[in-house]
């Protein structure tokens, strides 16, 4: 039998992932099989390296990637070997609830994805519903092609749920990978401006590539009166959209006292804890839209590869380390220590 190179997770501790020799998988009729070019390296990989995200065991981990199609099962159409692509993630849905026949499988309840109930991408092939494939324009990389994912998440919330409108003044919070794409996207929107806020952790890189990316300026919550400095900005007054992309409650609360009454807060971070403090009551008296999101509508994926395919986001300097699978004990290091902006790991 034929076997590959895979990273497995097989307990549900701290670091129980190795490189392992695996079987290539066999591939269903309405499947491909495809060889993974580039794999990004996910927040919540992350957490399942440091054991406080629960999948099954064993599994091979990873989900952000990019690849050329090696076989194609007898009811595949669309797709053909040697098509260079990304995936979306939508697997197992039942599509004949109300979210599959709204264009929103991503939310079926029936949903599941690679990489924590199925084998993912942490591998050298993988096998996926054909149907998920999407063509990567020539002009794209592999490495940026594995930036897609975290991309269509972005589109999805920013551009799909919370609508960014022309001429909107717009506060990011969080430079990580989320919060520069987003930073990028509402500058293509139409926002008038754009302002990043970070943390003392953020200086040595994440401020300056927000900066390099297009901000119209930067802070540092921890050193800058941030609220009093926006408000001095914007005439006094309140921003028309936060995007928090921390999921900390102290940029939650701030972005709240931040926006003008009838704002908007699209909230993409994830707290690290299920129950939270908001300041519910200031963003009732404001009538505040508060846009909770999650994964990714199907048509986002489209919306980000054109944006890639024309050269409208840059996705390749988020990448701050590329390095072989093989490697990837220290690339999680190296997001521990809070070095990394995007990881991508080449098999």
């Amino acid at each position: 039998m034929a076997t590959m190179k895979a990273i497995v997770r097989t307990g549900l501790g701290p670091e129980q992932m190795f490189l392992q020799d695996v079987p290539i998988p066999e591939i269903e009729d309405h499947e491909a099989l495809v060889r993974v070019k580039a794999v990004g390296v996910c927040g919540t990989d992350a957490h399942i390296w440091s054991g406080h995200v629960n999948t099954e065991i064993p599994v091979i981990v990873g989900h952000e990637f990019s690849g050329i199609v090696e076989k194609v099962g007898s009811r595949t159409s669309g797709v053909a070997v040697g098509d260079r692509i990304v995936s979306r993630l939508n697997i197992g849905v039942c599509g004949t609830c109300r979210n599959c026949l709204t264009g929103n499988p991503h939310m079926c309840e029936e949903r599941t994805c690679p990489g924590f109930k199925l084998d993912g991408a942490y591998a050298e092939y993988i096998r996926i519903d054909a149907k998920q494939l999407l063509k990567l324009s020539d002009n794209v990389s592999f490495e940026e092609g594995a930036v897609v994912e975290p991309m269509a998440i972005v589109a999805h919330a920013l551009l799909q749920r919370a609508k960014v409108e022309v001429e909107d003044v717009v506060v990011v919070y969080g430079p990580g990978p989320i919060g520069l794409i987003a930073m990028q996207m509402a500058r293509i929107a139409g926002a008038a401006k754009v302002y990043m806020v970070g943390t003392n952790v953020d200086e040595p890189q994440r401020l300056p590539l927000a900066e390099k990316l297009g901000a119209d300026k930067v802070f540092n919550a921890q050193k800058d009166d941030v609220e009093k400095e926006i408000r001095a900005l914007n005439d006094g007054k309140g921003v028309d959209l936060v995007i928090d992309a921390s999921g900390a409650p102290a940029a939650i609360n701030a972005g709240i006292r931040l926006l003008r009454r009838q704002g908007r807060m699209c909230v993409l971070g994830l707290p690290t804890k299920r129950e939270i403090t908001v300041e519910w009551l200031t963003a009732a008296e404001k009538s505040l839209e508060i846009i909770t999101t999650y994964s990714s509508a199907p048509s986002a994926w489209n919306m980000v590869v054109s944006m890639l395919g024309r050269g409208a986001i840059d996705a390749k300097s988020l990448i701050s380390h590329l390095m072989p699978m093989a490697d990837f004990k220290e690339v999680f290091s190296e997001i521990t220590k809070g070095n990394a902006v995007k990881c991508v790991l080449i098999p």
